[in-house]
């Protein structure tokens, strides 16, 4: 639903953590036995022999920090080239990378708070005996039971929370791809008010329809896409369990006129806010930037209301 930022150095340090692994040895034991031992360089060799024609220079490191459309690419060769296939010694030198990855430290480097898949729970680190943990699953936006070698391929990991991660599973859906789309760009969150003869009846949750829709003069190709995402992770029926929020906001209109906004503004501006943007986020509860919607949950929700009833 929101998307994920990141920049060169999130990707330089995660494949440092990768290499760490690697260094000097990658090893698993059973029983206080070794059970296999393995060198980066020895891993490039297996990707180069296996993936050759594919791409000859193929690394460890080009696969780790390798952006959508290679690993998109890799995905259909692989599937057109279906002989091309690991050990199962050989795919759990990936699967064992994985497990064995920091996942608090990625999460923490990418800065997101809630799970870009729906925007409905928090998915931030807390600290625990010193160490960081997580409330956040990794999402293998590729299967890693089916595509192993991108066990560890960093934009194939979806920080998301429990929800969206089994909601998904291994699915290969045509769905927006976090790090480089946005649900919010293409989608709105609508409301509309069931009418009847007792005013006051107006302001009830059962008189409120919430609905989720693209946007207009998006592509086919989008539209098709919000609806596969509303589909796949059943926001729809989860979002309208929130229709209290929508209701608070319609309240919190009637409280709050402009002219009330404005003199608040006049009277607390650089004492108790910085401006506009902080009485509104006051009122609406929620972030009303899109820059922030990764802050809170049901941000999109909020501000997409919010504008509705002309708050923002």
């Amino acid at each position: 639903m929101i998307k994920i930022q990141t920049n060169t150095s999130t990707v330089d340090d995660f494949y440092d953590s990768i290499h760490k692994l690697c260094t000097p040895q990658l090893k698993k034991t059973e029983k206080k036995k070794l059970k296999w031992e393995i060198e980066e360089k020895a891993l490039d060799t297996l990707l180069q022999k296996k993936l050759k024609k594919f791409d000859k220079d193929v690394t460890l490191q080009k696969l780790v920090k390798a952006d959508y459309n290679y690993l998109k690419s890799l995905v259909c060769f692989l599937d057109a080239n279906k002989t091309i296939k690991l050990t199962k010694k050989e795919r759990d030198y990936f699967l064992t990378m994985y497990s064995r990855l920091k996942k608090a430290t990625f999460i923490k480097k990418l800065n997101i708070q809630v799970c870009p898949y729906c925007n409905r729970n928090y998915i931030f680190n807390f600290s625990r005996n010193n160490e960081q943990q997580v409330t956040a699953q990794l999402d293998h936006f590729f299967d890693k039971k089916k595509y192993p070698f991108l066990a560890v391929s960093m934009y194939n990991l979806i920080p998301s929370c429990a929800t969206c991660n089994q909601r998904k599973s291994s699915k290969q859906e045509n769905i927006f791809y976090p790090y480089s789309e946005s649900f919010n760009d293409n989608a709105k969150f609508s409301y509309s008010l069931k009418v009847n003869d007792d005013k006051h009846s107006i302001f009830t949750i059962e008189n409120i329809h919430l609905a989720i829709e693209a946007k207009r003069s998006i592509s086919q190709i989008n539209e098709d896409k919000v609806l596969q995402h509303i589909k796949m992770f059943n926001l729809e029926n989860l979002y309208n369990e929130h229709k209290d929020i929508v209701l608070e906001l319609i309240q919190k209109r009637e409280i709050y006129p402009d002219s009330y906004i404005e003199e608040l503004l006049n009277q607390y501006e650089g004492t108790l806010f910085n401006n506009r943007e902080d009485i509104l986020r006051l009122i609406t509860c929620g972030y009303v930037e899109d820059r922030d919607l990764h802050k809170r949950p049901l941000s999109k929700l909020i501000k997409d209301i919010s504008e509705e009833l002309e708050l923002l």
